[in-house]
């Protein structure tokens, strides 16, 4: 429950002046001013106290039965009998055999060293060397080349045969025949076969080279156009036709002669 009181005062006042006499004297005036002041003030009512209990609530507890508990022992651990340990079967360990040391071996003992007296050098006389003798004999012919021409070489007892010649083309690419004044070069003398590659003619060196070939005091002139895979060194194989002008001989057989290069 709430109540409000309302407090007012009221303030008076009154003055009183006497009215002046010297017309130039100062005048006072008096004004009354009233002020009302309003004041709230809010007083809290203590709560009620209630008259009647609140409801008071009881559960019966439930019974509880307790029971006997009875020790029990663990059972004894069965008694395990030790584990047999088998011995080990006896095992036959042959005797050591102690192998003697070898004597060691006597160092011989180092040779003395003998000085040997100085030898004083003996004087020597410079003598004039002997002029060269002059040379008695050419100078021996240059080996024979390989795979190539070399203009003024000559080719001593070499083997010369026969092969003959059908129109068929030799190794630098032309036909051939009996008649002709050709011959075969042997292979390692020839060297490796080689081609144009635009045209396709043959361009082994020893292609169209002139030879002079000779044999016992005969000689004739005839040109390499092919190759002798079963002679060797610096062989040849003649045609019918040079053959028979060289050696003047129908038999097809194996003499030994000699040839070189005409420039």
């Amino acid at each position: 429950m709430k109540s409000s009181t309302v407090l007012a005062s009221l303030l008076f006042g009154a003055f009183a002046a006497a009215a002046p006499v010297d017309k130039r004297a100062l005048a006072y005036k008096t004004e009354v001013v009233t002020e009302t002041v309003v004041i709230y003030t809010t007083v809290y009512d203590e709560d009620p106290v209630p008259t009647t209990l609140q409801g008071l609530f009881y559960e019966q507890p439930q019974a509880t039965t307790t029971a006997d508990v009875q020790p029990t022992s663990a059972p004894a651990p069965a008694s395990s009998a030790a584990p047999k340990v088998e011995e080990p079967a006896s095992v036959y360990t042959p005797p050591v055999v102690e192998t003697p040391a070898p004597a060691p071996t006597p160092t011989p003992a180092a040779a003395p060293v003998v000085e040997q007296p100085k030898v004083e050098a003996q004087p020597t006389t410079e003598q004039a060397a002997a002029p060269a003798p002059a040379a008695t004999s050419a100078a021996p012919a240059p080996a024979p080349a390989t795979g190539g021409t070399t203009t003024g070489e000559t080719f001593t007892n070499v083997d010369i045969t026969i092969y003959d010649n059908n129109g068929a083309k030799g190794a630098c690419g032309t036909d051939l025949y009996d008649t002709d004044m050709i011959v075969a070069l042997a292979q390692p003398a020839w060297g490796a076969s080689t081609y144009d590659v635009m045209t396709g003619e043959a361009t082994n060196p020893w292609c169209g080279q002139k030879i002079q070939i000779e044999y016992e005091g005969n000689s004739i002139q005839a040109t390499i156009m092919d190759l002798c895979p079963g002679c060797a060194g610096h062989d040849i194989d003649l045609s019918l036709a040079a053959w028979k002008a060289l050696t003047g001989k129908d038999e097809k057989t194996r003499l030994k002669a000699s040839w070189s290069k005409i420039a």
